[in-house]
């Protein structure tokens, strides 16, 4: 484990990256049985390069998990205890084995050979149930199979996990709400999008893939509304460009068809 009590503007191998313990302390029983016991309850926490200390809690395989919380070097170092042999006996072997898992996964997919991705990506979710990359890839590979129930059970655990749209998994959930309109999802695929618009409002290609699925689901006029967004962010997006034209034609269309009402006799 790394872990010096260095200065804010610590180098990368002075930087705390290991286990810790919080020990807490619980009641159990009642009346004259009622009795205090401690735990000690283990922690994944890394120091990034701006000083911040993340620290995960571990689940019962001994991977980092859930969601993070941002404590300062002083908290750490005052309420924690280092637990090394944990992290290196266990933290550390466990984490490996989910990334070998999901990096297999992903080769298997990009080869085609999709029930072995599917193994390996479940592989990796047995021992990290909240992986992101392992998440959508075994959606993914759901939606490439056509197995849209399976794929939909997928989807209602994405979108609970907060941070499977952080920016660094960009490329991924771009990727997964594609599929989902390509397999006429529209219903889960427009979920799927204003869950991300919640968190990322300026962002042109997801405005541009809301107008289409709403555009794909004949709701023309929403459809050009969110074009209308993404082009006002990027107006060189050249398939909104062509995207707009189509809208516009359609929404000519059911301009100038009748309304199905007769002229009174004059």
């Amino acid at each position: 484990m790394d872990h010096q009590a260095s200065p804010p503007n610590s180098t990368a191998s002075e930087r705390i990256k290991g286990v810790f313990s919080l020990t807490k302390e619980s009641f159990v029983g009642t009346g004259a049985t009622r009795k205090k016991v401690s735990q000690a309850v283990h922690f994944f926490a890394e120091e990034n390069g701006q000083s911040e200390i993340t620290v995960r809690a571990l689940n019962p395989q001994f991977v980092p998990s859930g969601a993070a919380k941002c404590v300062t070097r002083e908290e750490l170092l005052a309420n924690f205890l280092p637990d090394p042999m944990i992290y290196l006996h266990k933290v550390i072997p466990a984490m490996r084995r989910v990334e070998e898992s999901v990096e297999r996964a992903e080769r298997h997919r990009n080869q085609g050979e999709l029930f072995t991705a599917e193994f390996d990506y479940k592989e990796a979710l047995s021992l990290d149930e909240e992986h992101v990359r392992a998440t959508f890839g075994l959606g993914l590979t759901y939606l490439e199979r056509g197995e849209n129930d399976n794929a939909a059970l997928v989807f209602h655990r994405i979108v609970e996990l907060d941070h499977a749209f952080d920016a660094k998994h960009k490329h991924l959930y771009n990727e997964f709400g594609i599929r989902l309109r390509k397999n006429r999802m529209y219903p889960q695929a427009l979920k799927y999008y204003f869950r991300i618009f919640a968190k990322i409002k300026n962002d042109d290609h997801l405005l541009y893939n809301i107008s289409r699925t709403l555009f794909e689901m004949h709701r023309h006029r929403p459809a050009r509304h969110f074009l209308v967004k993404a082009m006002e962010i990027n107006p060189e997006l050249k398939e909104a460009a062509a995207l707009g034209l189509v809208i516009e034609a359609e929404l000519a269309k059911s301009d100038k068809k009748p309304t199905g009402k007769t002229q009174g006799a004059q």
